[in-house]
């Protein structure tokens, strides 16, 4: 099978040690800017819980040529869209806008890498924004469940926390911790640069040299040497709360995307829950990862005990979880819908996917993967998201890799997968 070719692009290194990568599109209207940062809620301890996510958001608020709320009137007066997120290995900021303006974002980058003024007047209102933000997933059942099924399975590394935080670490933040935060990891050297859409790679190249030229920051960011030792029994955990039907969650440890099994780790997400977010169009974290042709949903969605079923791998760059997960039916118990996943999983271990099973994976994969370098925001959210996860040449080994397995091959990796100790979350409705 064929690998889907990826777009051309070019790509340097500043001074400074920024890695940008350009990928020129002669007839997109549009520019779209992505600057990663190689530092997510991995990167923080206890007492400075979610400080990645709130600085995400104190650098809109100004910097040393943009007071506070210019650099969304700036982006968006031009008609166009700018946006930020956190997750636990990487943060990002994006703006789209029309190509007679592409230097604007780059400009704007360049201000706030080095020189965001993260300031005292904004701190309290920011902080009410995020504990605003903690307090309304905190209402949402699936939320406390993932929360606990990570804090039950990490007790040693970061992942066992939400980018969020918790919300003592938010009540007790001070602009010194922030600030302090900032100026670890933010640097020319901890980032990526990703441009794509229509401009002319020379004139674009040429500005961006001369943007950061001064723009220096020597960052030594501390690695994550965490190691969470192997969980060698189960561990669970009961919640209760509003809501009409119960909710379980069952989690593994996992090995990492750049591993040796992470190739059939994703061929096993998509068997047991339809879709592999790394090779699905769109942007990961806004899609649905139930799906109709999977295992699960057709076991227990099909059958009527459960209204969803889904499954996730996280895709981080150190070990994280591979966890099933089932809300159900109106009348079905915890317990039930409990039985009824670990069946699946059990399933995968002592019996062989089918050819047909498993040609099915094969297409599917290949055709998202296919989908995935088209249009301009899109390529330069894959160039930037494949850096930040460990390179760009880990689609195409992960791809190879995955096209190659045997229905032998994806039954041996189950057996390791799930033979550590498993962490199961119930969340039981008030009065059930």
């Amino acid at each position: 099978m064929e690998l889907p070719r990826t777009p051309t692009f070019r790509t340097f290194t500043t001074p400074g040690g920024l890695e940008v990568f350009l990928a020129p599109i002669p007839d997109s209207p549009v520019v779209s800017s992505w600057m990663w940062y190689r530092v997510g809620s991995r990167n923080e301890h206890p007492g400075i819980t979610g400080a990645a996510h709130w600085l995400e958001h104190m650098l809109f608020k100004g910097s040393a040529h943009y007071a506070t709320g210019e650099i969304d009137r700036a982006i968006v007066g031009t008609g166009g869209y700018l946006n930020a997120f956190t997750d636990s290995d990487f943060t990002a900021y994006l703006s789209i806008v029309p190509r007679e303006r592409a230097e604007l974002p780059i400009a704007i980058e360049a201000d706030r890498m080095t020189g965001a003024t993260i300031p005292s007047g904004e701190l309290d209102s920011e902080r009410s924004v995020v504990l605003s933000e903690r307090e309304m997933n905190e209402n949402n059942p699936g939320f406390r469940v993932d929360e606990e099924l990570h804090a039950l399975s990490f007790h040693v590394h970061p992942y066992r926390w939400n980018t969020l935080g918790y919300a003592q670490d938010i009540r007790s933040m001070d602009r010194d911790k922030l600030v302090g935060f900032y100026e670890r990891y933010y640097g020319p050297a901890n980032a990526s640069l990703v441009v794509a859409g229509g401009f002319d790679p020379a004139t674009m190249r040429s500005f961006i040299e001369r943007k950061f030229r001064k723009v220096e920051r020597t960052v030594h960011p501390p690695d994550v040497r965490a190691h969470e030792p192997p969980q060698r029994s189960r561990r669970e955990a009961t919640l209760h709360g509003p809501g009409s039907t119960p909710i379980v969650k069952v989690g593994w440890h996992a090995p990492e995307v750049g591993s040796d099994l992470a190739p059939a780790a994703m061929l096993l997400e998509m068997h047991l829950g339809g879709e592999a977010p790394l090779f699905t169009p769109g942007h990961a974290w806004e899609r649905s990862r139930e799906h109709p042709s999977s295992a699960l949903y057709r076991s227990l969605v099909d059958t009527r005990l459960a209204v969803s079923a889904g499954c996730e791998w996280g895709t981080t760059i150190q070990p994280g979880l591979f966890s099933v997960y089932a809300r159900a039916a109106p009348g079905v118990s915890a317990a039930r819908l409990e039985a009824a996943l670990e069946e699946q999983v059990r399933r995968v271990t002592k019996e062989l996917l089918s050819a047909a099973e498993l040609r099915e994976l094969r297409q599917r994969l290949l055709i998202n993967a296919s989908m995935l370098w088209s249009g301009t925001s899109m390529i330069a959210f894959r160039l930037g998201y494949l850096r930040s996860l460990g390179g760009l040449a880990l689609e195409r080994r992960l791809l190879s890799r995955a096209l190659a397995l045997r229905p032998a091959d994806l039954r041996k990796a189950a057996q390791q997968l799930f033979d550590g100790g498993s962490t199961v979350v119930r969340y039981l409705p008030e009065g059930s």
